[in-house]
């Protein structure tokens, strides 16, 4: 089940060239599609309150990057900011915060603690509530420079270079997305056709009682079914294969999911179906506290799949699905 469950989370992960995401020791970055950019940096992993730091700045050649410090635990009495580098005071950083759980610095304050950051050790942004670790933001900084192409330009952040702002590409278009035309649940079958398990092969564990679970069944055109069954269930996790075929289960084929790579899948994790919407989703979560994982969607468009939206944290590192960023964004219209 753990192999099944690292092999999915893998995949899904694996991106095109303008959606990655990469780890550096207590940092992390996540660009999406249109090279807008996320970066974090963690506390240690024993500390319990965990604060943050996170770093978003759009693909634009203009566009500034805005700095989150978060403070978690705010349930705690409120206590005065003191942003410090390595013991230090931070220059030009003074937040006009007390016991505020989340701080947005921008302009002179965001380049300031950006130059007192890259090549510290240690954050602290308020007296013993612990410290944001920054052992490789410096390479985290540098690679999404790389990301957005801005490497050797007078906008990045550590590959600065003499060339102008105009050498920065503009961002990709966010690619439309239309979902197919509602279809009426009315009428569908009540449980899998005969064969469909079988079909699924080595994918399922043949020992799941279809009493145990419910099958997920919708119709995403005329004649075209979608066929949910449960191939391996976890402490966290129900991993279901998918099959398309029609009414009375014939015309019986594995299910196209596409991933980010070209490739396709047909098991998820987690999973639910708005026959509204035509949206499939699924919530992986890479341990059972769910601090990292992905959380993807896909609208059948009338006759196939396509993906439309995803969130994704690689790092496990206490963050809720609430603040992991965008790894591919669409339009619906």
């Amino acid at each position: 089940m753990k192999a099944m469950i690292l092999g999915l989370l893998a995949a899904m992960a694996a991106t095109g060239a303008q959606a990655a995401s990469k780890s550096f020791q207590d940092w992390t970055v996540v660009c999406d599609n249109t090279r807008d950019c996320s970066t974090f940096g963690f506390s240690e992993d024993s500390f319990e309150d965990r604060p943050f730091l996170h770093l978003r700045r759009p693909a634009d050649a203009n566009a500034a990057p805005v700095i989150r410090l978060v403070l978690v635990g705010a349930d705690k009495p409120a206590t005065a900011w003191a942003v410090k580098v390595d013991g230090r005071p931070v220059s030009g950083v003074a937040p006009e915060a007390e016991g505020d759980a989340d701080v947005v610095l921008t302009g002179a304050q965001a380049t300031a603690l950006l130059a007192a950051i890259r090549n510290g050790q240690r954050l602290s942004l308020a007296p013993g509530r612990g410290d944001i670790l920054l052992t490789g933001v410096s390479a985290a900084l540098r690679w999404m420079d790389d990301q957005q192409h801005r490497a050797g330009t007078v906008t990045a952040l550590v590959a600065k270079g003499p060339r102008p702002a105009s050498a920065v590409p503009p961002p990709p278009p966010v690619p439309l997305v239309r979902p197919g035309p509602a279809m009426s649940q009315a009428n569908l079958p009540e449980k899998l056709w005969p064969g469909m398990r079988a079909k699924l092969g080595e994918d399922c564990d043949a020992s799941l009682s279809a009493e145990d679970y419910d099958p997920i069944i919708a119709r995403l055109s005329p004649g075209v079914i979608l066929y949910g069954e449960l191939c391996y269930r976890g402490a966290y996790n129900e991993i279901y294969g998918f099959l398309l075929a029609d009414e009375r289960g014939g015309y019986m084929r594995l299910a196209q999911i596409p991933n980010l790579d070209g490739s396709a899948t047909h098991l998820l994790m987690n999973v639910g179906f708005d026959p509204e919407t035509q949206t499939l989703s699924n919530f992986e979560k890479g341990r059972g506290i769910a601090d990292c994982g992905g959380v993807y969607a896909w609208v059948w468009d009338g006759k196939a799949f396509q993906i439309s939206d995803q969130l994704e944290m690689p790092a496990c590192r206490g963050l809720g699905a609430e603040e992991w960023p965008q790894l591919f964004r669409s339009r619906p219209k």
